[in-house]
């Protein structure tokens, strides 16, 4: 890691002013220090893999197990085309995996890190951003699996595909905050970690990752079309599959980026100078 942290130079206005200012520039700084959170990501991911054999590719492995075993005994239950569902599967798997490990990692980004906030006036968001990166370098390992899948299946690359970048993109903006958030809240409230990795294992059921929509009938399609998880997912694992996500889905998530965005600064402005005392 570099010998530098982002210091924070605010200028001398009324508290309230100065607690907005603070916030604002802790985001802005912590985003664009793209040379320590991208160091310290990198650094991150070979220290938890530190002396394996395959590294990351562990994780790979697993959802690579997981996809085969679920999709082998859910087409044959189902009836369904396992070229037709496995990369369904496969795709909405790891965008699950990436924004279940951001969660649960953003819950921690804060307190793990408590020795470095006491010493130094470090940027929050850098920590959060340092979280998302971390996990976006095991999601690039994981699509070697959707890969191998779109082979085996003959998924075709269409001019869709190329709208993975802007739901790729709106997807980290989410998980920033989220992790931004999370790391915040848990610092007051150590019991969030556990209902943060409760409410993921419910919401994996409740969102379309294991089962589609045309599924649902009646009322139940509300189920889907409901969940913010599921246009959130969607921006990213239609591209994948080269079909172009609905328009309502891009404006539920630009309305979500938008509400999270206010939500993570207003809590930041409020509550970031009692952070070091709650760790």
């Amino acid at each position: 890691m570099q010998q530098r942290v982002i210091a924070l130079s605010i200028p001398q206005y009324s508290a309230q002013r100065s607690r907005y200012s603070i916030a604002l520039i802790d985001v802005v700084a912590g985003i664009k220090a793209i040379g320590i959170w991208s160091r310290l990501g990198w650094r991150d991911t070979k220290r938890r893999y530190r002396r394996t054999v395959f590294g990351p590719f562990w994780t790979t492995a697993s959802l690579a197990l997981f996809v085969l075993t679920l999709g082998l005994v859910w087409t044959n239950l189902w009836g369904q085309d396992p070229k037709i569902y496995l990369p369904y599967l496969t795709a909405g798997m790891v965008c699950w995996n990436l924004f279940s490990a951001i969660c649960t990692d953003g819950a921690l980004c804060l307190i793990s890190q408590e020795r470095l906030i006491k010493q130094l006036r470090i940027s929050y968001t850098l920590l959060a951003c340092t979280t998302v990166w971390r996990n976006v370098i095991v999601f690039c390992h994981n699509i070697i699996i959707y890969v191998l899948v779109c082979i085996y299946s003959g998924t075709s690359i269409t001019w869709a595909t190329l709208l993975f970048i802007p739901g790729f993109a709106l997807f980290c903006a989410n998980a920033l905050w989220i992790a931004g958030l999370l790391g915040a809240v848990c610092t007051r409230y150590r019991d969030v970690p556990q209902l943060v990795g409760s409410l993921l294992q419910i919401s994996m059921f409740l969102t379309p990752i294991l089962w589609t929509p045309e599924q649902l009938k009646g009322r139940m399609v509300l189920l889907a079309d409901l969940n913010p998880l599921y246009h959130l997912v969607s921006i990213v694992r239609d591209p994948m599959l080269g079909i172009a996500p609905a328009p309502l889905q891009w404006i539920v998530v630009l309305a979500i980026t938008a509400a999270g965005w206010t939500l993570l600064i207003r809590v930041m402005t409020t509550f970031r100078h009692r952070i070091p005392y709650w760790l």
